[in-house]
């Protein structure tokens, strides 16, 4: 029994030595890490975003959609995106009443790209992207803008209609979307 007590008594002392080594961190300290630790979700998520746009395989998933008259209206980025999956381009309007052409509220339009130009300007790393495509819905004409991390990302789809859609959201890489994106039916 008194073995044990020792035992007990030596361990409390190493326990009670250990925490007396740890120092609370200083505001600054913990500021400085959590700006570190942002530095380095940023350099991995350029480098992701790069590399899904020059393999040409990214979503834009909208939040946001802005119609030809200005009118902007908050939207479920599950079923609202513009896709590219190589030489083809989707691009999906949707709403959650699950009434309309795709099966989803709205419609899909589907593309075989015929030109895709990228060009990165600036030192805050914005890429330009303007796609040309001809499938669906008749010709449509994309034009991406997207940061350098892809959390900000517009796409503008002009059709030789005349139809004007905007989508703001983020790019994120065509893999590890999974079940995060729902393509509708697409429209004839």
């Amino acid at each position: 029994m008194n073995r044990i007590l020792s035992t007990v008594m030596i361990m409390l002392l190493a326990v009670t030595a250990v925490a007396q080594d740890r120092v609370p961190l200083t505001r600054q300290e913990k500021k400085a890490i959590r700006q570190e630790q942002k530095k380095q979700n940023d350099a991995m998520l350029a480098v992701n975003t790069e590399m899904a746009v020059r393999s040409g395989q990214f979503v834009l998933k909208a939040d946001q959609i802005r119609g030809r008259s200005g009118y902007m209206m908050h939207v479920d980025p599950t079923v609202n995106f513009v896709a590219v999956e190589g030489k083809d381009v989707y691009v999906q309007l949707a709403s959650p009443s699950g009434i309309g052409f795709n099966g989803l509220g709205g419609i899909t339009l589907r593309g075989r790209i015929s030109s895709m130009d990228i060009n990165n300007e600036g030192k805050q790393g914005y890429s330009n992207i303007v796609l040309n495509a001809t499938g669906t819905g008749g010709n449509m004409t994309i034009v991406m803008n997207v940061n350098r991390t892809g959390e900000t990302a517009t796409a503008r789809v002009t059709t030789n209609w005349g139809n004007r859609v905007e989508f703001n959201g983020r790019l994120v890489p065509w893999t590890g979307t999974g079940k995060s994106v729902y393509k509708g039916r697409e429209t004839h």
